[in-house]
């Protein structure tokens, strides 16, 4: 690839300010792009909104004031309106990626093909980075500001034979399709969708209801990214430290792919055998409080600063059957984290999962964050 070529842009669309640095990689062969960038926003409404190509998939949207936004495809474009809860200057970050539809030894990138967000907002000041197969070269930009930035890229090959300019770009779009999956799989997985997650599914996948497993991950988990390291394998990770490594099957179906097989496994490091020793004592400590129903010994085992607050939690486990013990079923070192399983009571088939992030007290471990977790 090219690299470090920097390309400084003034870009004024609606004559206001605003600053911006982008990335942009893009593989002319397949037509694959992928763009992150940043920009100062000044809206002058709550919803600001930006248009880009068909086919673009948002792998990232973040702002200060960012409530929610929405995405809506037509065959001329891709708008996404957001909806912010102050209108103030803030930071926007986005990333996304797709495939233009362009084709020839030398491609213009210009407001026809959307491959740059056309803001309602203005922005000026933008750094652009470009990223080129080593076989192609930025030629020129065609327009600048005040106009939208067009530039032209040129297949430089000389020497290949036909066969292998026709066979080399196949493996960068498969992989580019896979990069693009795992993006739109976690965005969904982020979003809580599950019609979006089905959209990516095969159909036994669907009606074994894996999209709503993987739609009701804890929210406390915060935002899940994706990182492809092979055509098989994808791994997961939270932003609270839980990492999870995802054996895939994609199918090619009717020119799209789709998840034929997914399996999960939890990456962790090793947990030391003593600490997992104090945990499993926690653990029947705190099912013997709970069954003799001594509150004084359940505050003391809980944090004062637990997001739900002492006295919700000590109501909670006090309601919790405790007439077989609770077994710590898995632990995490980073952060420190059992996950208790709680037999169903006799006039319920519930079970639970207790997700208890653990941190050192005085003279024994106090509770810090609790998740509840049914699992039928």
């Amino acid at each position: 690839m090219r690299k470090g070529l920097l390309i400084m842009m003034l870009i004024i669309l609606l004559g206001g300010v605003a600053e911006a640095g982008v990335q942009v990689f893009f593989l002319p062969d397949s037509g694959f792009l992928r763009v992150h960038g940043e920009v100062t926003m000044r809206p002058a409404s709550s919803s600001p909104s930006f248009l880009l190509f068909p086919t673009a998939q948002i792998t990232e949207l973040w702002a200060d004031e960012l409530g929610e936004y929405t995405v809506q495809r037509g065959s001329h474009g891709t708008m996404v309106t957001l909806s912010l809860l102050r209108v103030r200057p803030q930071t926007l970050s986005f990333s996304y990626e797709g495939f233009l539809d362009l084709e020839g030894t030398e491609l213009f990138l210009d407001r026809n093909s959307l491959w740059f967000p056309e803001f309602s907002f203005p922005i000026e000041e933008t750094q652009v980075e470009v990223d080129l197969p080593s076989d192609w070269i930025l030629v020129e930009w065609q327009s600048y500001p005040p106009m939208y930035p067009a530039l032209v890229v040129r297949d430089t090959k000389d020497g290949i034979s036909e066969n292998e300019v026709h066979d080399a770009p196949v493996v960068d779009e498969f992989t580019s399709r896979l990069q693009m999956q795992t993006s739109r799989l976690t965005t969904a997985i982020n979003h809580r969708n599950v019609a979006e997650i089905e959209a990516l599914l095969s159909p036994t996948l669907r009606e074994a209801g894996l999209a709503r497993y993987l739609a009701n991950l804890p929210s406390s988990h915060g935002q899940v990214t994706g990182e492809l390291l092979d055509q098989f394998t994808i791994m997961l990770s939270t932003e609270r430290g839980f990492r999870f490594q995802a054996s895939v099957i994609w199918q090619e179906r009717s020119g799209r792919l789709e998840l034929e097989s997914l399996q999960l496994r939890p990456l962790t490091l090793q947990v030391p055998e003593e600490l997992l020793d104090s945990a499993r004592k926690f653990a029947r400590e705190l099912h013997e409080a709970v069954q003799i129903k001594d509150k004084e010994q359940l505050l003391q085992l809980l944090d004062p600063s637990i997001a739900q607050g002492q006295m919700e939690v000590l109501e909670f486990l006090l309601s919790l059957n405790t007439l077989v013990p609770w077994s710590v079923e898995h632990a995490i070192l980073d952060p420190f984290t059992i996950t208790l399983y709680v037999p169903p009571a006799q006039d319920t088939n519930t079970k639970l999962l207790l997700n208890m992030g653990l941190t050192p007290g005085e003279r024994h471990w106090l509770i810090h964050r609790l998740e509840v977790i049914p699992v039928g």
